[in-house]
């Protein structure tokens, strides 16, 4: 029977001996809750006889504990090497220490060998270097041998073209010279008779400016004007209104020029994009565009002077009208929101006043 096999039994009996202590131990401290005095043990009771409680109850305790000590020595203690165990271990050791030997000899020599070869290595490394420098040192002195006469050569070139360059480049530079002095005097001549075309030319622009003018005024003094706007026109045709707003204003039964200068701009307020006061500007212009001759330039002119329908420009004084849209239009030249010819004249503004009241 192995030594690790007594242990485990000594240690399960002793284990359960101090298992049976301690419950004898615990039935003596139930015991001693209900109140009894003396008591016979079950099992040593025809030896001990009857005893106290108190004497059975540190009696059970000490027992227990000693018992449990044992457990403890018992379950701690090493058991003791089987010799077979020990012979192996001792003839492993010695293997082991042999194998150490024989590799420590192995490497001693290899370590011999290798400085050896090393050694043979550094020799002829030395030996190539050595060699080297010398091939080098001759390449070198030859390379620079070659490399100085081909400098003398070059230098006798360089003096050579230098020579021949200046020579050919006081040559050059005379006759580059000539030449830029006859393309000046023939660019200053050319430029003198641009100069003077573009004057003639711009005199007669002047000139077909001036009456291009006077064949418009001649041609609206002739020809009886026309109104931008009718109140059959779509309401996208008046400036400032796009295809969204127009949807919007169809959607609310505006189709019509005519059905937008009638309609109640506070109704287009709550029920488009457009605000009161964008809804009336945008009915006053409508309402002048009607007017023969008015543009929307004149009418943003008009809504400037205060005049934002058709009765409001039939009650003017065209005197008084046109020399405050003449104030009002040279702002506008200044600002560049229209040309020089496009402020209206006072025969216009007459015009302007004349088909309003009629």
């Amino acid at each position: 029977m192995s030594a690790y096999l007594k242990k485990g039994i000594a240690v399960w009996i002793l284990g359960f001996i101090t298992f049976l202590a301690g419950l004898n131990a615990l039935n003596a401290t139930i015991l001693w809750a209900l109140g009894t005095v003396d008591f016979q043990p079950y099992l040593i009771g025809q030896i001990t006889g009857t005893m106290t409680i108190t004497t059975y109850f540190w009696a059970s305790t000490a027992i227990a504990f000693i018992f449990l000590g044992f457990t403890a020595i018992a379950a701690t203690s090493k058991p003791p090497l089987d010799p077979g165990l020990v012979k192996m271990f001792v003839k492993l050791d010695g293997n082991l220490t042999a194998n150490r030997k024989t590799v420590n000899d192995g490497l001693e020599e290899n370590k011999t060998a290798l400085e050896n070869a090393r050694m043979d290595v550094l020799d002829g490394l030395d030996g190539s270097r050595k060699a080297s420098e010398k091939v080098i040192r001759d390449t070198t002195k030859e390379i620079m041998d070659r490399v100085e006469e081909q400098g003398k050569t070059i230098q006798g070139i360089r003096e050579e073209l230098l020579s021949t360059i200046k020579t050919d480049i006081s040559d050059i530079r005379k006759e580059t010279l000539d030449a830029i002095g006859k393309q000046t005097r023939q660019l200053q001549k050319v430029e003198r008779l641009n100069k003077k075309s573009a004057e003639t030319i711009e005199t007669q622009m002047a000139e077909l400016t001036d009456i291009r003018t006077r064949l418009e005024r001649m041609e609206s003094a002739f020809t009886p004007p026309q109104s931008k706007l009718t109140s059959q026109n779509k309401p996208e045709d008046v400036r400032g209104i796009g295809p969204r707003l127009a949807e919007e204003l169809r959607a609310m039964g505006i189709t019509s020029v005519g059905e937008l200068v009638t309609a109640d701009p506070t109704a287009i307020d709550e029920k488009t994009r457009l605000s009161r006061e964008m809804a009336k500007s945008l009915q006053a212009t409508a309402q002048l565009l009607m007017v023969p001759g008015v543009d929307e330039n004149d009418a943003e002119l008009l809504k400037e002077a205060d005049v934002s329908t058709i009765r409001e420009l039939a009650e003017q004084d065209p005197i008084q009208l046109g020399g405050k849209i003449m104030e009002i239009a040279k702002t506008h030249v200044e600002q560049k929101k229209i040309t020089e010819s496009e402020k209206p004249t006072i025969e216009e503004v007459l015009s302007w006043v004349k088909h309003a009241r009629s």
